[in-house]
Parts: C-alpha cells; structure tokens; sequence
C-alpha cells in the first residue's frame, strides 16, 4: 500500500547543524567555512540556513568559524565580516586589508556594494548606531566651530574613534542601556561629557554613547 503520510526530512536541530560545522571544519582543517562546502556535505542549503540562523555568518560564529560569503551580497552579511575585521584590527581597517587572512571578504565587493570604502565604512557605523549615514558623514565633518574654539581635538569625530566610542560602551545607550540590535529604532548618537563649547575635548575620555532620547533630555538639563 502507498505510503501517503507526510514526513520532514533534514530536521536537524540548530545544535545539530553547528555540529557539522565544526565537523566539516575540521575535516578540512580550515577556519573558514563556505555555503557550497556545507551543502556539497551536507545536502542542507546556506537558504536553510539563513533561514535558520538570520545570516550565513551568524551561523559560522556560532559554530566558532569564520564565514565565507560566496552566495549572497547581503548588507549583514558584508557588515558583519567588517565589524570582525575592525575588531581583530583595533582600528578602521583600509581598505586594501580587506583580504585573507584578515577578512574572508574582499574589497572589492564593499566597492561594488557601496561605491567606495568610506561609504562601506559609514553604512557599517550606520547600522551599528541606528544613526544615517549622512547623520555621521555630518558630524565627522570639519565644522567652523573648529576654528574658532582654541581646544587640541576638533569637535568633529571620526569614524574610527566613533567606533571606539560605541564598542566600549557595547553598542548601547549608557544612561539607558537600550541598543538598536534589541530595540529597532533606537539612535545612537555620541555624545561630549563636558561640552565641546565650555572646553570639553574630542577624546575617548570624554565622550559616551547616547540614545537620542537620553542626549535630548541631558541637554535640557544642562543647556550651554
């Protein structure tokens, strides 16, 4: 008699599939992991996979891996990879280093993503901070105030310390503890301690992470 029931196959836990990550991984004796490796194992799809776990590179670095990203030119995915290049590095990466061993992604796709490294590197703050990238483009801009306030640091930040700023704070409002990654909507904007105009520098020191929200309401209490 046929057999007209309905069965599910490949429904493998998410413990299972990292599992066979690291296994295939090892196997291979690599750090790097790809889609097509994976499926030409496994049978199961980096789609699956996504599907499973938001992105092919969250799914590698929870197996402990670093991803390779040959299917897909997804801004995460492409975010992602820069956030661990940045992180191995302790700076803003240039743009010619985006290559292995240091990125498993290279330069070139960013360019054909975004136009050029710059503008990689302000969506990738963008979507760190819930800001614009034009927001950020703004405030790392050289303002008249700079030349007419005798202080050492601009008031303007740069990317590379506004990323300074945010990672020390964990990406989060420090009045308020809200972040973009759990509360969408949520803007990150960095803010002077002591403001730039009563002398207040430019540095790590004396900037901190803060929502739009709490920097609105500190500057109600303390106008300049």
């Amino acid at each position: 008699m046929t057999d007209y029931s309905i069965k599910r196959f490949n429904r493998y836990s998410n413990e299972e599939l990292i599992e066979a990550a690291k296994e295939l991984a090892k196997s291979l004796n690599a750090e790097y992991l790809s889609g097509k490796a994976f499926q030409k194992t496994t049978s199961i799809s980096p789609t699956t996979i996504e599907n499973r776990f938001g992105t092919w590179s969250n799914f590698c670095h929870k197996a402990g891996l670093k991803p390779v990203i040959n299917f897909s030119n997804k801004s995460d995915d492409l975010f992602q990879n820069l956030d661990q290049a940045w992180e191995k590095l302790g700076r803003q990466p240039r743009a010619k280093e985006m290559k292995k061993p240091l990125s498993a992604i290279s330069y070139a796709r960013y360019q054909r993503k975004f136009g050029d490294w710059y503008k990689a590197c302000l969506e990738f703050l963008a979507w760190k901070s819930g800001l614009s990238a034009k927001e950020i483009a703004d405030e790392a801009k050289p303002s008249l105030v700079d030349k007419i306030q005798e202080q050492k640091t601009p008031r303007s930040i740069s990317l590379s310390l506004r990323y300074e700023v945010l990672k020390r704070d964990n990406f989060k409002c420090v009045r308020c503890g809200r972040t973009p990654a759990s509360n969408p909507g949520i803007e990150l904007h960095i803010d002077h301690k002591l403001p730039y105009s009563r002398g207040g520098e430019a540095t790590l020191n004396n900037l901190q992470t803060m929502c739009s929200e709490c920097n609105l309401g500190k500057s109600n209490r303390h106008s300049e």
